[in-house]
């Protein structure tokens, strides 16, 4: 079966994006060498994705060639969505059920992009099997939070870390049992 698995940035007071979705900070850290953080590696263990309406909006306000054109991608919304990119549908309806049945399809697995309702409704419904969550040494001070909405009590299991000069620090995170 698949494992649906998050694999995000977060600054270290919790925002994965700006108030108005922006991404900038992102890009603002000096990363001399070029570093992946471990992107291309997870890139390659996932063959589907699910995103949030607002994350499929700003992916496509940052004016270059969709970046997963080789995943087949779900935007999840309760409301209309402009589809403007290859092998990416609406998933609307009932969401458990057809997280479900992604899960059982062959192949590799799924990446939850975000945003932040997005996981906290898939940790609200148990449906996220791990978190790879990197800390990007900024602190915003505003903006969207990691996990808004309080999502029910979940417990992980760290099962790595990676640390880099850069000050990015990696979390592996497992669904206990």
């Amino acid at each position: 079966m698949k494992k649906n698995r998050l694999f995000i940035a977060t600054s270290i007071d919790g925002y994965i994006a700006r108030k108005d979705g922006s991404l900038d900070w992102l890009d603002a850290i000096p990363n001399p060498d070029n570093l992946d953080y471990g992107y291309y590696k997870f890139y390659d263990s996932i063959d589907t994705i699910l995103m949030g309406r607002k994350t499929y909006e700003e992916v496509l306000s940052f004016g270059v060639d969709w970046p997963y054109p080789d995943c087949k991608t779900y935007v999840v919304s309760q409301r209309a969505v402009d589809i403007k990119t290859e092998n990416t549908y609406l998933m609307d309806g009932p969401f458990e059920k057809k997280v479900g049945e992604l899960r059982q399809e062959k192949g590799k697995d799924i990446w939850v992009v975000g945003g932040g309702v997005l996981i906290s409704s898939m940790l609200d419904l148990n449906l996220i099997d791990e978190m790879l969550i990197t800390i990007t040494p900024v602190i915003l001070g505003e903006g969207i939070s990691l996990f808004p909405n309080a999502p029910r009590e979940t417990k992980f299991e760290l099962v790595d870390t990676e640390s880099f000069k850069t000050g990015f620090v990696n979390l592996v995170y497992k669904k206990s049992d």
